[in-house]
């Protein structure tokens, strides 16, 4: 699939036809790649949780233990299961929009609303955490896209924020603005942590199960950004991350609305 037929720059419609196989066969080299990527993602990556998972029944079926004894351990074992289910679901719900296939459903989004519903859900998480969490939406905004998807994309990035901003050296902060830049619907998240100073592990954060060092003390999958990646590329859009200094700042930038 690394071959390409030659495009001689004529513009007649040799030149299209040969574009047209060109750009299929790039496509077809992704969605290969993809298709690789996932599959050493579940061989590699959960294979601990698995192992773990084992290792935890055979411990209790290996002694005598009272009967409540067995209920924690099944309930841990319940508890590990749905979480490497969940994994499951968003590693193939990552593969499908990168892909471009999806079955969800696009229509108008006023992404004023989703950013005062995930806010809303998150202000008593970021309250239990001691962070404040803000949002500044001047105006309202509406895009062509999916609430469902766009609203879990927020949330794991406000997830994130407030997760990562307690080790700030001020009051921890996050704040979630909504601006027009341009063509473009900014969704900002800012956060005044540590941030992720070095720009190569800032690149290397949205990749699938990749967990920085300073993330290994917290739960999660490292599954969080490589989805909101994916909702964007879905609605035609990117996923930014910039240094706020102190913090990080995570962009996700929507295309405007067209309007007949």
């Amino acid at each position: 699939l690394s071959g390409r037929l030659p495009v001689p720059g004529a513009g007649d419609e040799f030149d299209r036809l040969s574009e047209n196989l060109n750009a299929m066969l790039a496509r077809i080299a992704m969605l290969n790649e993809g298709l690789k990527q996932v599959s050493d993602n579940i061989a590699h990556d959960l294979k601990t949780p698995l192992t773990r998972l084992r290792n935890r029944a055979e411990a209790t079926l290996a002694g005598r233990h009272k009967t409540e004894d067995y209920r924690q351990a099944l309930e841990g074992t319940i508890a590990e299961s749905d979480q490497l289910i969940k994994t499951f679901n968003a590693i193939l719900m990552i593969s499908r929009l990168e892909a471009g296939y999806s079955s969800e459903q696009t229509g108008p989004v006023d992404l004023a609303a989703t950013v005062s519903d995930v806010v809303e859900l998150y202000e008593p998480v970021a309250e239990e955490a001691g962070v404040t969490l803000e949002a500044t939406v001047p105006e309202a905004f509406t895009i062509n896209g999916n609430r469902e998807l766009i609203g879990q994309a927020l949330s794991n990035i406000v997830d994130n924020a407030i997760k990562y901003s307690t080790d700030a050296a001020e009051t921890p902060r996050v704040r979630v603005a909504l601006e027009r830049a341009g063509s473009e619907i900014k969704l900002t998240v800012t956060d005044n942590g540590h941030g992720i100073p070095d720009d190569a592990d800032r690149a290397r954060a949205t990749e699938r199960f990749v967990r920085l060092e300073k993330s290994r003390s917290q739960p999660g999958s490292g599954l969080g950004l490589s989805l909101a990646k994916a909702i964007m590329t879905f609605h035609n859009g990117r996923l930014d991350l910039l240094p706020a200094n102190p913090g990080l700042s995570v962009v996700m930038s929507f295309p405007l609305r067209e309007t007949h």
